[in-house]
């Protein structure tokens, strides 16, 4: 081939226009050709590509609705039957799924018992078939395509049979989800232009036609020969060229949606488009293609000779071009080493080797630039874990950090709480500001401990830590801090238990030496009241032995109050009786008369106890005193002594309702609220009044023995003591207090099933 080179670069570079351009007209019918093919593949793929997302969001609409649901189901407002609880819940859930209409229950007659659309109240679904079908199979079922009657779109209903813990049928819980949510997810997804996507559910009415169209009306029945077609498929997925009525082809793919691998299909997505909208680019992109070869040609022929003057310049330019885009930032740029005189291309492989060498340092700084990266998210990570509340500080005593556990103790948000002083975050640190300091200007570790924080209205105990950064040439400070209410509370009640255990042996020995001349005073003072009383026959022989009568002995002891006397001394010898057995029930561990008991009966019967007790009455009106019954249905039975657990409920009662009557608090009735809860293997029981409450040192001692808040003479201060005894010694439980001064009082006990471990 060098004859047809040895002239000059004009004329060579011309023929080789011209043996190029004979090839490349031919290339172009190839490549036609080969672009009709993969535009048929492309548009398979994509169709199908289109068809797998739209099942895997309808799936993953199905999955939500599903675990909605079942959340719904174990409610405690749901399995109790609470309607207004359940119609506030399902109202605010509306709020946070806008691509519902609406939550609701029914009974197992169908009717709406509960709803996020008041409109929808009393509503009758028995003849809705998700509500029949969930019915029948007590399973998780959908609907068909329906109108809403409150809200009037178009919807799909999801629907969940509830049964209670014994099994029995207690209506359905669905949601109604807005078929209009679709073309949001379908807005945001990369259609091609032709395609056509419709939703249909299992009789084949049309629920979703995206875009919209018209001509294709909801709730209307697609074309009778294709949904044959796609209902006599075998399988659930599949994708077939179809002929329209107006003579149009069309490539359409389907895909039938089930609710698990054996149930009918309940939804059918049909995905459409038109065979020459998807080759039309294809065709364009051929035409264009073609008319640009062809005017390279002619501009090539036309410029051959001019670019044989400029042959010598091509390397000057590659290089050239490849120092713009180095210049630029682009490392991967190259000069053709290969092209240009002796000179050029030299100075190409020079500048190549530079490119290489910044290239290989600008990938090492990348990858440190990743270590520094990961390093940097491992130590993030670390602090997020911890549980502890960490806030870091620059020199200046700014905010540079904080983790998540800061902030949910911090007053302001996390984007504006960096670079500002942490009093302004955390208002709980302005009382230690001095601390702060000096542990920035002497650089050494502060400690607080027990600082008081109230967090949505609950008061937290925290231990301030304070640490100065001096490594690395890094100055500041981490704040640490750590939440130890719980702890303080644990230690609280190991402080109480002992209290407990020493009192109870020293209650024991004072009880018995305390008993036997209390004995004898109340023999004695009884013996002395029969021998005062005229009815006795030996009373009136010893009068006359004495030369006097039986009844001037009984006026001078009236007359000089000597009865009175004796019945003050045998009254105050049942008191202190009276506390002598309370001292014993409190020393005592007992065992005795244990049996299966329904705690909400003991708790009835306790309050009938309190109703007829005559101290209670004497001081205050019982039936003045609302009595709130919240009682859990279905507790397991407690094995109790039922009597003792009687006696400590009656007397958080006797307490409270006295508490409520020394106390009144102005413009409020007097209520006690008497609550039982399932609580793992046992039962929480809760005594709640809204009387005066207790101050926190009051709080901290009411179970300690002979502290009482009640005048001299009124209280022993052993009722809590001894029913601090009976649940924590003798059943295993335990029984705390919350309380603050004008909110009430709580009173908490839990049990558990097997009675004393």
């Amino acid at each position: 081939m060098q004859p047809f080179f040895s002239g000059s670069i004009h004329k060579s570079l011309t023929l080789l226009v011209l043996l190029v351009a004979l090839p490349a007209m031919a290339l172009g019918a190839y490549t036609m050709y080969e672009s009709r093919l993969e535009a048929e593949r492309d548009a398979r793929q994509n169709t199908l590509t289109l068809l797998h997302s739209l099942s895997t969001m309808q799936g993953g609409i199905v999955s939500e609705a599903k675990v909605l649901l079942t959340a719904l189901e174990h409610l405690p407002e749901v399995e109790s039957g609470d309607r207004t609880a359940c119609n506030t819940h399902f109202t605010t859930l509306l709020g946070d799924h806008p691509e519902l209409t609406n939550i609701f229950l029914t009974d197992p007659a169908g009717r709406v018992i509960a709803s996020g659309l008041p409109d929808f109240l009393g509503k009758d679904l028995a003849d809705r078939l998700y509500f029949q079908e969930t019915s029948t199979r007590r399973e998780f079922s959908a609907g068909v395509f329906n109108v809403g009657r409150s809200s009037g779109l178009p919807i799909l209903v999801f629907a969940l049979p509830v049964v209670t813990g014994d099994g029995r049928f207690a209506g359905i819980i669905g949601e109604s989800f807005k078929l209009q949510f679709y073309h949001q997810f379908l807005d945001r997804l990369d259609l091609p232009p032709q395609a056509r996507v419709g939703l249909f559910d299992r009789d084949g009415l049309r629920m979703l036609a995206y875009p919209p169209d018209p001509a294709l009306a909801l709730g209307q029945p697609l074309e009778a020969a294709l949904w044959r077609r796609i209902a006599g498929a075998g399988a659930d997925e599949g994708l077939f060229d179809e002929h329209t009525q107006d003579g149009k082809r069309v490539l359409v793919a389907f895909a039938r949606l089930r609710l698990g691998p054996a149930e009918p299909p309940f939804a059918t997505i049909v995905v459409s488009m038109d065979w020459l909208d998807a080759f039309r680019e294809a065709r364009d992109r051929f035409t264009r293609s073609l008319s640009l070869m062809l005017l390279l040609v002619a501009l090539t022929l036309l410029f051959a000779r001019h670019l044989g003057r400029v042959a010598v310049l091509t390397g000057l330019d590659s290089l050239m071009a490849a120092s713009d885009r180095l210049g630029r930032g682009d490392l991967t740029a190259r000069a053709a080493a290969a092209s240009g005189s002796l000179e050029i291309r030299r100075l190409a492989s020079t500048f190549n080797d530079m490119a290489q060498g910044l290239q290989a340092r600008a990938d090492q700084l990348r990858q440190r630039d990743q270590e520094l990266a990961k390093t940097r998210h491992l130590l993030n990570n670390i602090l997020e874990s911890m549980p502890s509340a960490i806030i870091a500080l620059d020199e200046q005593g700014l905010v540079t950090h904080f983790n998540g556990s800061a902030q949910a103790l911090c007053a302001v948000a996390p984007d504006q709480a960096l670079g500002r002083p942490p009093t302004d975050v955390l208002p709980l640190l302005s009382a230690h500001a001095g601390e702060l300091q000096r542990a920035l200007r002497q650089r050494d570790v502060r400690r607080v401990e027990h600082a008081k924080l109230r967090v949505d209205g609950v008061e937290h105990l925290l231990d301030l830590q304070i640490y100065p950064l001096v490594a690395n040439g890094i100055n500041g400070a981490v704040i640490r801090l750590d939440d130890v209410t719980e702890r303080e509370r644990l230690r609280e009640m190991m402080i109480q238990s002992e209290k407990m255990a020493s009192v109870g042996g020293l209650a024991a020995g004072m009880a018995h030496e305390i008993n036997n001349p209390l004995s004898s005073i109340l023999q004695a003072a009884q013996v002395c009241l029969m021998q005062c009383d005229p009815a006795i026959e030996a009373n009136r022989q010893a009068a006359e032995a004495c030369a006097c009568s039986m009844e001037a002995v009984r006026c001078y002891i009236e007359g000089r109050r000597i009865v009175k006397f004796l019945e003050g001394i045998r009254d105050a010898g049942k008191r202190a009786a009276q506390i002598v057995s309370s001292m014993l029930e409190f020393s005592r561990k007992s065992d005795s008369r244990r049996a299966p008991a329904d705690i909400n009966d003991v708790l009835e019967h306790s309050l009938a106890l309190a109703a007829t007790d005559y101290d209670l009455k004497k001081k205050y009106d019982f039936r003045h005193i609302e009595i709130v019954r919240d009682y859990a249905p279905g507790l397991p039975e407690i094995l109790c002594a039922r009597t003792e657990i009687e006696q400590v409920v009656l007397n958080l009662l006797k307490n409270a309702a006295q508490a409520m009557a020394a106390s009144p608090v102005p413009g409020r009735r007097p209520a006690i609220t008497v609550r039982t809860r399932r609580l793992g293997a046992g039962v929480r029981i809760e005594v709640i009044d809204n009387g005066p409450g207790m101050a926190e040192h009051v709080r901290t001692r009411v179970f300690e023995p002979f502290f009482t808040t009640k005048e001299p003479g009124e209280g022993t201060g052993l009722g809590l003591a001894v029913s601090y005894c009976i649940i924590t010694t003798n059943h295993g439980g335990s029984i705390r207090v919350e309380s603050e001064p004008g909110q009430g009082t709580t009173f908490i006990l839990e049990l558990p099933t097997g009675g004393r471990a």
